[in-house]
């Protein structure tokens, strides 16, 4: 098993965890034509060079063949956007809150900027040949930063057209990190933490304090650390890759540390190297169980019906729970009641928290971190006399490899097929040993 285990030293932009990325040995060139291919006429310039605190660090600049002079970071963050009274300098460490709102001053009317809203991204995603995982993971950034673009703005996903993540350049950091993370066979992502800056930014809708709006949203329910550091050092891009993709950080088991890279952002602080570390770990051949760390939410509940549990726990599911379960227990002046079990990413445990306590009467949730182990296991799908049914393909320990038929396309195919969906799932049902 391949982890990453991300490391923001001064925060993290987009451009800056790509860059670690590629300095860890993914191919920009593949990441490149992956991007052309789905739509995005975009050039990835990645560099090794000694940054002013004495390391050699990976720099990248993504440039938007269609606007040259304006949409990469480089020439984008010499435009204008941060606003820091007390710095002189105008490189800065990636993109303001709504990324590429503005235009440069001499810039001609015909120069049009789309802003493309979350469907349209999506379905740019969907039309490329990219690995599944890749999309899946990508999809869900997008997703994650469109719900607290539209949280912030009183509006819906749907209504958003964001600034920030529909920008050329946001596009490509998201989706390209996602293909070197697959280039790289990363399994597993874990954060270090999160930093945040001081002083104010400039966005799309005033000057605002940093961190901004969007990514004060996106680390809400995070342990953050501020850094005496006049800048906004975690991008909305940034944060929200780090959120939706990290499981907490790195478990404390034993790991060959594989390699390590270093992403610089374009703006160079005094205090410490503006960069983010990517550490890459591999599980010893020995090991062979993974693990990661989830959260498990409880509650008990004595006074709603079985119509609205049961509602309760589709709305869970429906919201990306990892599992929803209720069990029978006794509480206080001998009521009968349930108990509500849900877990999910440790990301995510406020989210569901406020679910929870939204739509059931409880009016507490009792929260805990729980390591567990994992068994690898992949998608596959096995073709029966009735037509193919998709599965599981499970690695236990000790070698063997247990298929095991996917419950919803079972039951598809045997009803077409007019069969007892239990002579389906057996014919699925196999052992095979690894080669």
């Amino acid at each position: 098993m391949r982890c990453i285990s991300i490391d923001p030293l001064s925060g993290a932009a987009g451009d800056m965890i790509l860059a670690a990325l590629f300095d860890l040995g993914a191919d920009p060139a593949s990441v490149q034509r992956d991007l052309q291919e789905c739509g995005l006429n975009v050039t990835l310039q990645f560099k090794r060079a000694l940054c002013p605190h004495g390391l050699t660090c990976g720099y990248l600049r993504v440039i938007d063949n269609d606007h040259p002079d304006c949409h990469d970071h480089e020439a984008h963050d010499e435009c204008e956007h941060h606003h820091h009274e007390d710095m002189g300098e105008h490189h800065h460490h990636e993109e303001t809150c709504e990324h590429h709102h503005h235009h440069h001053e001499n810039e001609g009317e015909n120069h049009h900027h789309v802003h493309r809203g979350l469907s349209d991204i999506l379905a740019m995603l969907a039309k490329s040949s990219a690995p599944v995982r890749a999309k899946e993971r990508a999809a869900a950034i997008f997703r994650r930063l469109g719900e607290a673009e539209a949280a912030i703005h009183g509006k819906t996903v749907e209504e958003i057209h964001f600034h920030e993540v529909g920008a050329v350049d946001s596009i490509a950091d998201i989706f390209g990190i996602c293909l070197a993370l697959e280039q790289l066979d990363i399994e597993h992502i874990y954060c270090a933490g999160y930093k945040i800056g001081q002083g104010t930014v400039r966005c799309a809708h005033g000057v605002m304090p940093v961190p901004a709006p969007a990514t004060a949203r996106l680390l809400e329910g995070q342990m953050v650390t501020r850094l005496p550091i006049q800048s906004e050092l975690t991008t909305p891009t940034g944060a929200a890759v780090l959120v939706t993709l990290s499981e907490g950080t790195l478990p404390a088991i034993p790991f060959q540390l594989q390699g390590t890279g270093y992403g610089h952002g374009a703006k160079n602080f005094e205090l410490m190297p503006n960069v983010v570390r990517a550490l890459l770990f591999e599980t010893p051949a020995e090991n062979k169980l993974s693990t990661d760390t989830i959260c498990e939410l409880r509650c008990e509940i004595d006074d709603q019906t079985p119509e609205t549990l049961g509602n309760v726990q589709e709305l869970l599911l429906a919201s990306g729970a990892l599992d929803v379960c209720f069990s029978s227990t006794q509480m206080k002046k001998n009521r009968p009641a349930v108990t509500l079990q849900v877990l999910c990413h440790p990301q995510d445990d406020s989210r569901f928290a406020s679910l929870i306590l939204e739509h059931t009467s409880s009016i507490g949730v009792r929260v805990a971190e729980r390591r567990r182990y994992l068994l690898k296991r992949e998608k596959t799908t096995v073709e029966t006399p009735w037509g193919p049914v998709a599965a599981k393909a499970i690695h236990r320990p000790g070698g063997a490899i247990e298929i095991v038929p996917e419950y919803d396309s079972a039951r598809e195919v045997a009803t077409a097929a007019g069969l007892p969906l239990r002579q389906v799932m057996a014919a699925v049902h196999n052992w095979k040993t690894q080669p």
